[in-house]
């Protein structure tokens, strides 16, 4: 598989990375548990709710799930189990930790990509557009079956338009970028620290995802039955106007060639490292990793595609802790092959108030896109300048590390595409609760 290539050799170039004095410019920390680290942010395990169940809740719901069910295998099967002191001490010991990913961590690990990527991915898409008796399929995940899944639902002529089957097709993979960057990637900026089955887990989506798209036929004139990338190329160019497979405006073969820039991603890297240096070598559960150090702001930049219903958008996500604050800044710009220029920034700031038991999070995204057609009979709706504006609040139950907390997050959409939200104009309410974690 192309992905796992591309990764190892991704690991060598980074293994190499070491500590550096504050005029350097990687930092390597050690983990926040030894109270080193006083400005550590808080972050949450977050159960929440919204009334479409969409991608973004979502995320959130199988990171929380995920780090639960983790934590109860790790604490009945430990990840040492005799002295590794010499060769053959280690060697046993490694085969063991194998043997614990393989036919246990695994599993779990990978079905919460699979998951995330038919229910709160093409799923979320469906209900968002009131489409009734969707289908779902999984597969039992590796090592014990394929791992597939599948998203269906019978959708008869009048009931959705163009580009909303697009962002259907492109949900899948729009849950997975949801789930990585905006709850995995945020909270190790925050802590400074990933445990192995976070990384795992990061690891497992974004291979699907890569592989998905490099394992798919170029040739789409030869294309019978096609998957969602397939199909999602051909909607672009078919509502376009181009349609002939062999001259189209954009064919497989570009949307392969621009999914390499996820490559570009320390977090990817780091999870590997946490994998395969941290786990499997060392039999530890958690490790610090660097970043980059400007003044007193710390920084990882990370680059990827997005797929939006008017095309591809290349983003370049930056992850920045400012003592107690975490922020995370979203640069996007479209790509030109259907429109011109059409893109948008985002930012969220964690933390940005901060006492014993409240905390409150702020995000605005600002956009400039062509109309989106919503319906069918098709509605044009937004189009020139659009935006999106939420407040996040926790309110902590106790003054203890573990106490719960209730979640509220409130605000409002203009139309438009921003991943993981409604495409109409819609406000923004989320409940849940929550544990520091």
């Amino acid at each position: 598989m192309k992905g796992l290539s591309f990764c190892f050799a991704l690991l060598a170039v980074v293994l190499p990375f070491a500590a550096a004095d504050e005029t350097g410019e990687i930092v390597q920390p050690t983990p926040p548990n030894n109270g080193e680290y006083q400005n550590t942010p808080v972050t949450y395990l977050s159960l929440m709710y919204d009334p479409g169940f969409t991608m973004r809740s979502g995320a959130e719901d199988i990171v929380t799930v995920h780090g639960g069910i983790s934590r109860l295998e790790d604490s009945y099967i430990k990840t040492r189990w005799l002295s590794e002191r010499t060769l053959l001490g280690k060697g046993a010991g490694m085969l063991c930790r194998f043997a614990k990913y393989y036919f246990v961590d695994v599993s779990v690990d990978y079905f919460a990509a699979v998951f995330s990527h038919e229910y709160f991915g093409h799923g979320a898409r469906y209900r968002e557009f009131e489409i009734g008796e969707i289908y779902y399929r999984f597969d039992w995940p590796p090592p014990y079956g394929a791992g597939g899944g599948e998203a269906t639902a019978s959708i008869g002529p009048g009931v959705i338009s163009m580009q909303e089957l697009t962002a259907i097709l492109a949900g899948g993979i729009e849950a997975h970028s949801t789930m990585m960057n905006h709850v995995w990637a945020l909270r190790w900026t925050a802590k400074r620290e990933m445990t192995y089955r976070e990384a795992s887990a990061y690891f497992w989506s974004w291979q699907i995802m890569f592989d998905y798209v490099q394992g798919t036929e170029d040739a789409l004139a030869s294309v019978v039955d096609g998957n969602d990338i397939t199909n999602y190329v051909m909607l672009l160019n078919e509502h376009a106007g181009s349609t002939d497979p062999d001259s189209l405006l954009m064919d497989i073969k570009y949307l392969k060639d621009r999914t390499y820039l996820s490559l570009v991603n320390p977090y990817l890297v780091y999870s590997l490292y946490a994998m395969l240096k941290t786990y499997l070598l060392d039999g530890s559960i958690s490790t610090g990793f660097p970043m980059l150090k400007i003044g007193g702001i710390e920084y990882l930049p990370c680059f990827r595609i997005g797929w939006a219903p008017f095309g591809i958008e290349y983003h370049m996500e930056n992850f920045l802790k400012v003592h107690n604050k975490v922020v995370w800044l979203d640069l996007r710009i479209g790509d030109e092959t259907f429109y011109q220029s059409w893109g948008g920034v985002g930012m969220l700031v964690k933390n940005i108030y901060e006492s014993n038991r409240l905390s409150l999070d702020v995000r605005l995204d600002v956009w400039k896109q062509p109309e989106i057609e919503l319906g069918d009979p098709r509605v044009y709706k937004g189009g020139g300048t659009g935006g999106a504006f939420s407040v996040r609040m926790y309110y902590s139950f106790g003054d203890q590390l573990s106490a719960l907390a209730a979640v509220l997050e409130a605000g409002y959409k203009s139309p438009g595409f921003l991943e993981g939200y409604y495409l109409d104009s819609s406000p923004i309410v989320m409940l849940g609760l929550a544990v520091r974690n």
